[in-house]
């Protein structure tokens, strides 16, 4: 007799509750934008990477990777025009020093951006043409940028 019957029970694919708003996405990015500014200020060590790189993992998840990369790019942009402009306003006898300078912190510093981005890098860039975080740096420095440290 119990053959007889069928089970009712249904399994269903688990579908989050909640998708992240405009909003929640905007509010995430500032945190991201403020842990970036203190990686840049070399001030890292009060920061939780895992935490970071499960904001960008989940800005990404949920279809806001565009802001993330689109922020990502304006921060790196003005990081590296204040670089140029300390670079520019250096004595001629420091320009080299300052030059290898800002290249090194640079380099450590999107070593360790690039360590919160892992995800958007590996999920985003795969479907469209956008570059990669990692050759990110290297494209923004337009040629006027490149020119006027020249």
């Amino acid at each position: 007799m119990a053959d007889s019957k069928k089970s009712s029970t249904q399994f269903r694919p688990f579908r989050p509750h909640c998708q992240m708003n405009a909003d929640q996405a905007r509010e995430i990015w500032r945190s991201l934008r403020v842990a970036i500014s203190e990686i840049y200020d070399r001030n890292a060590s009060v920061l939780s990477f895992e935490e970071l790189y499960r904001n960008a993992y989940n800005l990404v998840l949920h279809k806001h990777g565009d802001l993330l990369y689109d922020g990502v790019k304006e921060l790196v942009e003005s990081q590296l025009r204040a670089v140029a402009d300390i670079v520019v306003a250096s004595p001629d006898e420091q320009l080299l020093n300052q030059i290898c300078k800002g290249w090194r912190e640079h380099q450590v510093t999107m070593v360790m951006v690039r360590d919160i981005l892992m995800y958007m890098d590996r999920t985003l860039f795969s479907a469209c043409s956008e570059a990669p975080q990692k050759s990110l740096s290297s494209q923004v420095c337009t040629p006027e940028q490149k020119n006027g440290m020249l």
